[in-house]
């Protein structure tokens, strides 16, 4: 298995084997900060704070100026605080921490972690127009609404002869496993965002993001079969084969029992003739 000791490693760093964002200066000069309809996010000495808003189509977003190549193992990697004050109607008002080939229109390879501020939870996605389902995203954790929660987030690629998975860690345990297209060898940017585009009668400034590390890094190339690990959804087909088997089986006992029924019923019913 693909341990999760080898993405353990300090996510601080400025070689050209990480993308991360230096927390001991603020604003770093390596990333692009924008904000749209309300403040940056907050540069805290240790921390960024990324929060929601009482306005609509706010953005906060931090974006790499470079690209970090990857290789056949690399991970995303970030330590995250997250706070939900109140839910918001819309789906649409998260945070996300993510890797991208596109840093323009976002319509390229992609993964990482998002927060629903509808369903307080946090999930996990992957996108890229060579899925069938182009985006698909899974709940991976709620989150206590009025409780602060911190958490160790790693989304860990992988490729080996050809075949790639995504493996998702929340505190050092797998708790997701994914088909992926190969994108070994493609540049990557590594993006921290926050928007809210909800109505402005709702007011979600209270809830935030608070980000201490966040970080890309190449690892040493995978040595096993990840075909030992079968992806989530080949998972998902047996269980659902399984299910049909019991409904076939229910449907073929209940047949049995109302034949075996009406049989006795019509040998009970039968008079019986004297001799």
């Amino acid at each position: 298995m693909f341990s999760a000791a080898l993405v353990s490693q300090s996510v601080v760093g400025g070689g050209s084997e990480d993308l991360c964002i230096d927390m001991n200066t603020a604003y770093d000069q390596g990333f692009k900060w924008y904000n749209t309809a309300g403040p940056l996010p907050a540069y805290m000495g240790d921390h960024y704070l990324f929060t929601g808003s009482s306005s609509t189509n706010m953005y906060q977003d931090a974006v790499s100026l470079r690209t970090i190549k990857v290789g056949k193992a690399f991970a995303l990697s970030a330590r995250v605080s997250i706070y939900i004050d109140s839910k918001s109607p819309s789906s649409r008002d998260e945070f996300a921490i993510f890797v991208s080939d596109d840093a323009k229109v976002f319509t390229g390879d992609e993964f990482g972690f998002v927060v629903r501020q509808d369903s307080a939870s946090l999930f996990g996605y992957l996108q890229s127009p060579r899925l069938y389902e182009f985006f698909k995203e899974f709940k991976l954790a709620d989150i206590q609404v009025g409780r602060e929660e911190t958490y160790n987030l790693k989304a860990v690629y992988s490729e080996l002869d050809g075949r790639a998975i995504v493996r998702y860690f929340i505190n050092d345990v797998n708790v997701l496993v994914y088909d992926f297209p190969v994108v070994t060898g493609e540049e990557l940017y590594l993006i921290v965002s926050s928007k809210k585009l909800s109505d402005p009668s709702l007011d979600t400034s209270k809830n935030f993001m608070k980000v201490y590390s966040a970080c890309v890094l190449n690892l040493p190339a995978p040595r096993i079969d990840v075909a030992t690990n079968p992806p989530s959804q080949v998972i998902d087909d047996f269980n659902k084969i399984m299910v049909m088997t019991d409904l076939l089986t229910l449907m073929t006992l209940l047949v049995v029992f109302i034949v075996v029924l009406r049989i006795y019923r019509v040998v009970r019913n039968t008079p019986n003739k004297s001799s």
